[in-house]
């Protein structure tokens, strides 16, 4: 793909009076001939790091440290007990997903088992309201646990 942008780049220079065609440096020293601002190869660079390497926070962190020239030491991340692993279900999550994640369940089943949705009818109101309670419980067990509070 960035072959043809290369080649793309080039007829461009040359239709527009740009001056000389190149044929495409090499992977590593693609952003540093391709741009004049030294914060737009350093950005591209990055980008390009991130696109061989994946996605995620550790791929994040590791280019940073790397572009400020320092090591940063992974923190292990602790394991939740086993008293939680019926939370992590109540929330459709996997045990032991990070918090993010299951915010994002949180938010969605509330949405969905909000006791309001359910206002025509007593009888599954209350069961509605019975499953937020649960809902509500699980979570806050689960953020004292990520928050460190256990």
């Amino acid at each position: 793909m960035d072959s043809i942008i290369d080649r793309l780049a080039a007829v461009l220079r040359s239709l527009l009076g740009g001056g000389e065609t190149r044929s495409s440096p090499p992977p590593g020293e693609a952003s540093k001939q391709r741009f004049t601002d030294p914060d737009l190869a350093e950005a591209w660079e990055e980008l390009e790091d991130y696109m061989n390497r994946g996605s995620g926070a550790a791929a994040k962190e590791d280019t940073n440290a790397r572009r400020d020239g320092r090591r940063q030491a992974r923190t292990p991340r602790r394991t939740p007990g086993e008293s939680l692993r019926q939370d992590y279900a109540n929330l459709e999550v996997p045990f032991g997903a990070d918090i993010e994640e299951v915010r994002k369940a949180y938010r969605t089943l509330i949405l969905r088992y909000h006791p309001d949705k359910h206002g025509g009818n007593t009888e599954s109101q209350s069961v509605a309201l019975e499953i937020t309670k649960k809902i509500n419980e699980s979570f806050e067990r689960i953020r004292a646990f990520s928050d460190g509070d256990t």
